[in-house]
């Protein structure tokens, strides 16, 4: 039995991570594409457009995908997991919809019409991330992996079509088939799951009134890391313009091969610390070896990343980039994008740490102080400097979020404890000193 579950979870592990290296492969070679054909301007809207998309993935997965991962596999009956997934799937359906309203109608003064294809990228992608949830809490993981393969040879096929007939309006033109290829995804996997969509309003509403306190200190969490993750890059845009944005976006994604190891290396060990954590003092060498372990594996990644990204930048400058900002200071961008990444490789297992503990107060007062940190920061060295300058006070925001980690996890801290409990080093323990399981809402 125990063999069956390891395959099984290995199998569905296999899937998740196959899906995120096709997404991500297909988003690398459509940014380096881009960068040939649009002019820096239009290129910077576009990863603008790309971080609000990723914004809406996060609140999307905090107000339905959270819940459906936690509830869904607890239910007692297929039809049981079917009626859950009918109400967050209304929430998430909801959610999308609000997001492509609020996004078509902030960029519609910048980009005119181009911005109803911007508003269905980001609802249709935060539909299609939150169904992707959805089938692997449902234990359907083959039909996840079918959606990714339909949207990244869709998209990948219009895509190429697109640049082979050429065009004027190549930004909206991407976007609108990008939106395509998103909903091309989620018709797949709604088509090979044989159900009929359904919708309930009353049993949502019903629903989220009992979970309201829950998914408030997720919704919390969530939006302060946003605030500081994805808001400083925004700003930089927004104070910059997307112009001078364009070479940082395009160093951005020259590092998302790191941000996609960091984001396997947390899906490999948090269900490991949440086992060491239910085990007590047990389990408290493990978990200090998987701390180390994984955080001197990222740390090592990083270092030979970035070498090797240095020993071939002349290369990767020139042709994956076709020079195309040959009047910017790309090494110093460079430089310093590496150094932000590897600062989070670097809190990403004594976060998820605290995240399995359920610290999420704390993680999110840590992220708003370093948000405003950052922000002040960044506005400074970009009206003083330069925008080449500005992913320093991002660096040095992250880096606030690093000491706050790893400064909880010492025995002495600790002081973020729900009711009836204390924080004591790596376990949760109650007053008497038994310790208790702790359960992770994701």
């Amino acid at each position: 039995m125990i063999r069956a579950d390891l395959a099984r979870l290995g199998g569905r592990f296999a899937v998740m991570l196959g899906g995120e290296v096709l997404q991500s492969l297909f988003h690398l070679g459509l940014n380096l594409a881009l960068i040939r054909v649009l002019s820096a301007h239009d290129y910077g809207l576009f990863a603008m457009v790309f971080v609000l998309g990723g914004v809406g993935l996060t609140l999307v997965r905090a107000l339905a995908g959270v819940p459906a991962a936690t509830f869904i596999p607890q239910a007692r009956s297929a039809g049981a997991a079917r009626a859950l997934a009918v109400s967050f799937g209304t929430g998430a359906g909801i959610l999308g919809l609000a997001l492509a309203g609020l996004t078509t109608a902030g960029l519609l003064p910048f980009i005119g019409r181009d911005a109803l294809a911007a508003g269905a990228f980001v609802g249709l992608w935060s539909l299609r991330s939150y169904l992707r949830i959805v089938l692997f809490a449902r234990r359907r993981a083959a039909l996840a992996g079918a959606s990714d393969l339909a949207f990244t040879l869709s998209g990948t096929l219009m895509l190429v079509l697109l640049f082979a007939a050429g065009g004027s309006d190549v930004l909206g033109m991407s976007l609108a088939l990008l939106a395509a290829a998103h909903g091309i995804g989620i018709a797949a996997a709604l088509a090979l799951a044989r159900e009929p969509v359904r919708i309930g309003l009353r049993h949502t509403r019903r629903r989220y009134a009992r979970l309201r306190g829950s998914l408030s200190w997720s919704l919390a969490g969530v939006t302060t890391a946003n605030v500081q993750a994805q808001g400083q890059i925004l700003l930089i845009g927004a104070l910059a313009g997307p112009e001078a944005y364009a070479p940082v976006a395009a160093c951005l994604v020259l590092f998302s091969p790191l941000r996609l190891l960091g984001a396997v290396v947390v899906n490999l060990i948090q269900p490991e610390m949440a086992v060491q954590l239910m085990r007590g003092e047990e389990g408290q060498a493990r978990l200090r070896r998987l701390l180390g372990a994984s955080t001197a594996a990222l740390l090592a990644a990083c270092l030979a990343y970035g070498i090797a990204l240095a020993a071939l930048f002349t290369p990767i400058e020139d042709r994956l980039l076709a020079g195309r900002f040959a009047g910017e200071p790309l090494g110093l961008i460079a430089a310093t994008v590496w150094l932000t990444v590897t600062v989070t490789m670097l809190y990403a297992a004594p976060k998820t740490l605290l995240e399995t503990r359920r610290a999420f107060r704390s993680l999110a007062g840590t992220a708003l102080a370093s948000a405003c940190i950052g922000m002040a920061l960044i506005a400074l060295l970009i009206v003083f400097g330069s925008p080449a300058w500005s992913m320093v006070g991002v660096a040095l925001s992250e880096m606030v979020v690093l000491i706050r980690c790893w400064r909880a996890l010492a025995p002495s801290h600790g002081r973020d404890r729900p009711r009836g409990r204390r924080w004591s080093g790596l376990t949760l323990e109650s007053r008497d000193g038994s310790v208790k399981p702790s359960r992770v809402i994701r």
